[in-house]
């Protein structure tokens, strides 16, 4: 973690701690300097936080100014409110960048960060400009749980995100890597278990039941206005490829698909030069 934060310092990011009104206290990295380029935020995914971005940090600085969060409940990112909905975390973000004077951005959100992207566009139409979701599937249903669930051999969506061991956290990591690296000894994965998901376990679990996607008596999905880049691994186990697809069709003509092949949940890690190279020759477009 100590090499992560002097790498985000090396990239001219600085870490800020931020009370916003409604009763959150976020931790966000910002530029220590803002260079006049577009604001780009990134939203992680569950029981990660902001310097899960760390691969994409010296990719994205060159073009944009980052604003990197850790979501309620992630890293050092705290609140006193009951709220646990992904409406909240939305508002969260919006008043976060209104407290670094930021009124207009781009967002890229992967897995549930995505569901929060997805939420900020359509509540805050007039700050969010483009967004881009990574295997994030908005478009969830009960049944895309129901094969997670049954994939990983477990009793709910909670026992994968939120593993109780080590070895269920193997079994985490293995869902976001099409090929997990040969050589990961166990301890990285124990060491990983403590700094992550050991932390407001009350909370998260929260979260997942306060998340408004995805159930059986969830709303109709809103359409955005926004354009919107729909970045996927084709081998997710978590959202297979065809929620991307349904998802297109479901946003329309703004709406375009980057599939990467032989990846899995999470592209930003695995293949970090092509992911980075189609998220950023997206957002510079005039």
């Amino acid at each position: 973690m100590a090499r992560a934060t002097n790498f985000f310092h090396w990239y001219g990011l600085e870490s800020r701690v931020v009370k916003l009104d409604n009763g959150a206290t976020i931790r966000c990295w910002a530029p220590k300097k803002t260079r006049k380029n577009p604001p780009l935020v990134l939203l992680h995914a569950f029981g990660l936080y902001g310097l899960s971005w760390i691969f994409q940090v010296p990719s994205f600085s060159k073009s944009f100014d980052l604003y990197i969060p850790d979501l309620v409940f992630f890293g050092d990112s705290t609140s006193s409110s009951a709220e646990r909905s992904e409406f909240y975390q939305a508002e969260c973000v919006v008043e976060l960048l209104e407290k670094f004077g930021v009124n207009k951005f781009d967002v890229v959100g992967t897995s549930y960060g995505g569901f929060v992207a997805y939420r900020m566009a359509h509540m805050f139409p007039e700050v969010v400009r483009r967004v881009v979701l990574s295997n994030s599937a908005p478009n969830k249903d009960p049944a895309s749980d129901r094969r997670l669930v049954e994939y990983c051999g477990v009793r709910s969506v909670a026992d994968v995100l939120m593993p109780s061991n080590w070895r269920d956290a193997r079994t985490a990591f293995e869902l976001c890597f099409y090929k997990l690296p040969r050589i990961m000894p166990d301890f990285v994965f124990k060491d990983y278990l403590e700094a992550v998901y050991k932390k407001n376990t009350k909370e998260k679990l929260e979260l997942l039941q306060g998340l408004v996607l995805g159930k059986a008596d969830s709303p109709e999905l809103p359409t955005l206005s926004q354009d919107v880049l729909i970045v996927w691994g084709d081998h997710d186990k978590v959202f297979d490829v065809e929620y991307a697809y349904k998802l297109k069709k479901h946003l329309g003509e703004q709406a375009e698909v980057a599939v990467i092949k032989n990846t899995a949940h999470a592209p930003q890690f695995e293949r970090v030069s092509e992911y980075n190279k189609i998220v950023v020759s997206y957002l510079k477009r005039p």
